[in-house]
């Protein structure tokens, strides 16, 4: 069953209740699933995962979450090679395929969904022909993480139709939303969801007042950046770093993250 719903603004005043740990997942959602598909002594499969997120801009990284049951997840390992598949709502049929049935024992699953596999055009990662975007990686890291590996990958490519130009103009990208699922002894059913309509607002970066405190932002970081990139050791940025906080009256023992976030940027190494 599929349900379309509308997508509404937060009503203020509204009272929080107790929400009861064995739901606590279906509080994250809705979110938009990928299909991570790889592939692996000619072997192609893919996955729908709900637990993904942007890591980084520079290197640019993503991570995705993948329980070692998952065919998936032998394929990634063993090829370091993955793709991040983005579907438009038109396809919510084919979910039951890529959700939940492994390619360990459905080894054409994927076709059976009606997806046309193309290469990557840098990595050579499987990516379906059809889906709204797709970006393409190359595995740095996997950490275990409870009854989930947390798969790393640094993005070295993407694709995206038409209707993605700097942002999603969704004027024809309907996102598929994921809601989670019921469970027994009611029958288990997925929820999908997108929107009948947008409410799309535009605000300025930081607007009117905001722009001051932005501003100093950038003060202190540049100033933060300027001293890590002169300083000889830690110990010395560190301590100037700290005497720019207290002109700015901020905590001194920001001085430490504020060291750690100069070094990312100015892509050194720790030195301690």
């Amino acid at each position: 069953m599929v349900f379309e719903v509308l997508l509404c603004v937060w009503v203020p005043g509204l009272t929080l209740k107790r929400v009861e740990l064995d739901v606590i997942d279906r509080l994250f959602y809705p979110v938009v699933p990928v299909v991570v598909t790889a592939e692996y002594n000619e072997r192609v499969g893919g996955m729908f995962a709900a637990w993904w997120s942007q890591l980084s801009f520079k290197p640019l990284l993503v991570g995705v979450a993948i329980a070692p049951e998952r065919y998936t997840y032998k394929l990634v390992k063993s090829s370091g090679i993955f793709a991040l598949n983005f579907l438009d709502f038109s396809r919510v049929n084919s979910a039951p395929f890529i959700g939940d049935v492994s390619a360990r024992f459905l080894p054409d699953k994927l076709e059976r969904a009606g997806f046309k596999i193309k290469r990557g055009e840098v990595l050579g990662a499987p990516i379906i022909e059809d889906a709204a975007a797709a970006v393409e990686a190359r595995l740095v890291k996997v950490v275990e993480l409870g009854d989930h590996d947390w798969f790393v990958g640094e993005v070295v490519a993407a694709y995206a139709i038409e209707d993605f130009d700097g942002v999603w103009r969704l004027d024809k990208y309907r996102p598929l939303f994921y809601l989670g699922r019921t469970r027994r002894p009611q029958t288990v059913r997925r929820i999908y969801a997108t929107a009948l309509g947008w409410k799309k607002v535009e605000l300025d970066f930081a607007p009117g007042e905001l722009s001051r405190y932005d501003k100093l932002r950038k003060e202190v970081l540049n100033k933060v950046l300027e001293i890590v990139d002169e300083a000889s050791d830690r110990e010395e940025a560190v301590r100037r770093i700290i005497e720019v906080l207290k002109e700015y009256s901020l905590e001194a023992d920001d001085a430490v993250l504020y060291y750690d976030e100069a070094l990312r940027r100015l892509g050194k190494k720790r030195a301690d």
